[in-house]
């Protein structure tokens, strides 16, 4: 009986989490403010992992630093490895941070320094692998749903930084195609554009554009990603269309993503997968990135040949990029 309990009472929780997930989402795609929303999803999965899973010490990468990392266990369920040093563990202490973020953003991260950018750092690495782990253990068939809430997450803590900003998911180009070029541009990463956009069959797809609000053709692009993996290809080849499309400068791709990690169950160790010798090509060859931004930045990555290609820099520094690009 204690078992059929507990179970139900799992149940419960999730389905409140799938609940708060269809709120926050809905909040989101109708482009509505959503920080209060997101952080009522993100306070209840955060809780559950707390009261019902245990975080343990897993393995180490062996990077220069060695880094050690943890999962968080339900029987014989293991979630996505997680940094303890990032990760904010205690319920409370997380939705106190996430509050001071909030305020932090209002005020502008014009004057941030690194104390803000790692709380900032940590808070939007834990909101994500909150969710992302909760899936990980209790909902595991739901592979896209900790990915939609990142972009969730991004969008409401940008609309609390820029609340005159445009922000949309789509960059339309139908007034740049000719009519017997739709149907071939959409066989290049070119999706149709959604009911709510009203911008007809041509358009970029991303997860969050933003755009001053007196310049339609100009804006800041950000593709988000919880791990890149085999499709680091999308936000360069976006970039060409973009650059193609309205010319270099007009858009800027900021590629944002959380780690790079894998678990190694035969090892017990944690792998970064990394592809530098692709990212440079692209960087290179295909179309300039402005930048790649990670909570827990791939020690490849930062290594100096990649920074002279490409900058590499935490996601908390992302904000204040954000808004300086946006400035000029």
């Amino acid at each position: 009986m204690k078992v059929s309990g507990f179970r139900t009472e799992a149940s419960r929780v999730m389905d409140e989490i799938k609940a708060l997930f269809k709120a926050a989402s809905t909040d989101y795609n109708r482009l509505r403010p959503h920080a209060d929303s997101t952080l009522a999803l993100l306070v209840s999965a955060h809780g559950k992992l707390a009261r019902e899973a245990e975080l343990t010490e897993y393995g180490q990468y062996a990077g220069r630093p060695a880094v050690t990392y943890s999962a968080f266990f339900v029987g014989r369920e293991t979630s996505r490895p997680v940094r303890g040093d990032l990760y904010i563990a205690a319920p409370a202490e997380f939705a106190a941070k996430f509050r001071t973020l909030r305020e932090a953003l209002r005020l502008g991260p014009a004057t941030w320094e690194d104390a803000e950018k790692s709380l900032a750092n940590a808070v939007v690495y834990t909101s994500v692998m909150a969710v992302a782990c909760a899936y990980d253990l209790w909902q595991r068939g739901s592979r896209k749903t900790p990915g939609t809430t990142f972009e969730i997450i991004m969008a409401a803590l940008f609309q609390e930084m820029l609340p005159d900003a445009v922000f949309s998911k789509h960059i339309a180009l139908t007034e740049l195609l000719h009519d017997g070029d739709v149907d071939a541009a959409a066989e290049e990463e070119v999706d149709p554009a959604p009911v709510e956009d009203g911008d007809g069959p041509g358009s970029v797809s991303t997860d969050l554009v933003i755009r001053r609000t007196n310049d339609a053709n100009t804006g800041v692009v950000l593709p988000l990603k919880i791990t890149t993996r085999e499709r680091i290809v999308q936000p360069f080849a976006h970039q060409r269309i973009l650059d193609s499309a309205f010319g270099p400068n007009r858009y800027s791709s900021l590629l944002v993503c959380i780690s790079e990690t894998q678990l190694d169950d035969k090892t017990k160790t944690v792998k970064q997968v990394c592809v530098p010798g692709t990212v440079k090509l692209f960087q290179k060859y295909l179309a300039p990135l402005g930048g790649l931004y990670y909570c827990d930045v791939p020690q490849r990555y930062a290594a100096p040949d990649m920074q002279r290609v490409v900058p590499v820099r935490s996601l908390g520094d992302l904000f204040g990029d954000v808004a300086d690009l946006l400035a000029r």
